[in-house]
């Protein structure tokens, strides 16, 4: 069973540098310092999970306003990818969940790949993510160029409610001229 707790201040830096710049694109990657200044807010945590002894499994990076959270970054280590870690990853985030929160996960929009290739790993995660139980709702989302759909987890809302929470996220997360330029989103 896996275990989980989360890292500490002194950690997040190394954590950054040798896994969440490895395992995501630099154009997915915040900057160290907005992640630090929000979790020093308390709006933004980053957990570990791992196997007894504390062997690293995976990590998640989660941003809560209100009743919402964002999954910002989900990732399992290399050597552990395919073992199913992930899924078990999933439903541990719903649980640690505060009541009636509503967990949102970004995946890149498959209907907006540029290459087979592309739209087949696409594909997978979203199949990832239902197959873990996660909603896939019609909320779509921009930002930083990048198109997402949105999945849910935790409580069930409707799609507007999903919208506006995802966007009052973002809202906090990032400087008002940032958020006007480099965030949108709705429902076709």
């Amino acid at each position: 069973m896996l275990k989980w707790r989360e890292l500490g201040a002194d950690e997040r830096a190394d954590w950054f540098e040798t896994r969440l710049c490895r395992d995501f694109p630099a154009d997915e990657v915040k900057p160290l310092d907005l992640l630090e200044k929000l979790c020093e807010q308390g709006r933004y945590h980053c957990y570990l999970f791992y196997e007894q002894p504390e062997v690293p499994v995976g990590y998640a990076y989660l941003m809560t306003i209100d009743r919402f959270t964002l999954l910002d970054y989900l990732a399992v280590e290399p050597s552990m990818r395919g073992g199913g870690y992930g899924s078990q990853i999933l439903p541990i985030l719903e649980e640690m969940l505060p009541e009636g929160n509503t967990l949102l996960i970004e995946a890149e929009n498959p209907a907006c790949a540029v290459s087979l290739e592309d739209r087949s790993v696409r594909l997978a995660r979203v199949r990832f993510y239902k197959k873990a139980g996660m909603r896939l709702t019609e909320v779509l989302e921009k930002a930083f160029g990048v198109d997402f759909r949105i999945l849910t987890g935790g409580a069930q809302v409707s799609d507007r409610e999903i919208a506006d929470g995802l966007s009052a996220v973002y809202a906090a997360m990032l400087p008002e001229t940032v958020f006007r330029q480099q965030f949108s989103v709705w429902i076709p």
